[in-house]
């Protein structure tokens, strides 16, 4: 069922909500880990993985269109009403969970970077009342931040690759295609968990006023943080050699460090502040998915429920430590291929069959 109009958006602002729910904390790590699995023909299964994507965002609109709603709409028209909403509930609590893994290494890396001393119940809390205040001013303020998140640091993103181009070395990634087929698809495995966000339509989709028309921008938004990613892939690759990749944390972060300017000498510090507007972005959309599905699942106000999930965030990056963030990150990232790359495809089937049964009889 299609929400409120008052509450719709407009379909070309669907570009910049692809864009904040796939760049996030991700960008500034994968190339080590893409790097480990296909060595420098990575940035190859960045590119394979964003064609899987797109796939997917064709899916999901076909799948989302059946049902004219979001997915516990479908859910409930295949499962019934107590099934269905269990199903919800394990996409829901992923949303909740990806949201807690991006928050937990953004603060992994305030501490490092910036400031080691502040417990990361104080920074979580920050960003939680931040994520809080959008999320209660409606979906239409959530799509207002990823706009933002857009315009401002992307102009910091694309220009931090002008720098270490000068010192590159493209040879770092010749000769193509010398690693083996096995190798090249665990790189595009690492890369599809990287790209996600996407999925996220499965829950904003009713407050979009004209789907179809949406369409294109969706694909044009998911084709922008391809690129993007392929773009800061090749940086990496042909700045860094293999033995340095392998012991570079945040390699695009690292990367700030040549950047030296006569009126700013610490450089990072300010790429870390701006980055904060796309992490902050990037939460506030999980967690309006997160609280959204909760809210239709057990019938309660979405801002009790948000209150709720916000306190049990800030719990979890207290109680934490490295090898949970690990952990969380592992579970997190099978989750997201296993529902959204497995179980999606196979209820885009179940539906269309039960609804082309229904017309038949």
């Amino acid at each position: 069922m299609q929400a409120n109009i008052r509450h719709q958006v407009s379909p070309y602002l669907i570009f910049f909500i692809i864009y904040n729910s796939q760049v996030g904390v991700g960008i500034l790590a994968f190339q080590r880990i893409i790097a480990a699995k296909a060595g420098y023909d990575a940035w190859i299964g960045v590119l394979a993985a964003g064609c899987i994507v797109q796939i997917f965002i064709w899916i999901m609109y076909k799948l989302l269109g059946k049902a004219n709603g979001d997915i516990i709409d479908v859910h409930t028209n295949i499962f019934g009403n107590g099934l269905g909403k269990f199903f919800s509930f394990i996409i829901m609590l992923y949303y909740w969970l990806a949201s807690v893994s991006v928050l937990l290494s953004f603060i992994k890396i305030i501490q490092v970077w910036m400031f080691p001393t502040i417990p990361s119940w104080v920074l979580s809390l920050l960003i939680l009342i931040l994520t809080y205040y959008c999320i209660s001013g409606g979906f239409r303020v959530v799509v207002g931040i990823s706009f933002i998140s857009f315009i401002f640091p992307q102009v910091l993103l694309i220009a931090l690759y002008i720098f270490p181009l000068k010192i590159a070395h493209f040879s770092n990634l010749l000769p193509i295609m010398n690693h083996s087929f096995m190798e090249i698809v665990d790189s595009i495995k690492s890369s599809m968990y990287t790209l996600a966000g996407s999925e996220t339509l499965l829950m904003y989709y009713p407050f979009i006023r004209d789907p179809n028309a949406s369409k294109k921008f969706a694909h044009l938004g998911e084709l922008f943080t391809t690129l993007l990613y392929t773009i800061s892939a090749i940086v990496s690759f042909t700045y860094y050699s293999e033995d340095q990749l392998k012991t570079t944390i945040w390699p695009e972060l690292t990367l700030t460090k040549i950047i030296n300017l006569s009126f700013l000498e610490r450089f990072e510090y300010l790429y870390i502040s701006m980055y904060l507007i796309i992490v902050s972005s990037l939460i506030t959309i999980l967690l309006w998915c997160s609280s959204r599905g909760f809210k239709k699942i057990f019938n309660k106000k979405q801002k009790y429920i948000l209150l709720i999930l916000s306190l049990l965030s800030t719990i979890m990056c207290q109680l934490t430590n490295d090898s949970f963030l690990e952990i969380l990150d592992k579970y997190v990232t099978k989750m997201n291929l296993w529902i959204f790359y497995g179980y999606i495809p196979i209820l885009l089937l179940v539906f269309t069959f039960l609804k082309r049964g229904n017309q038949n009889g």
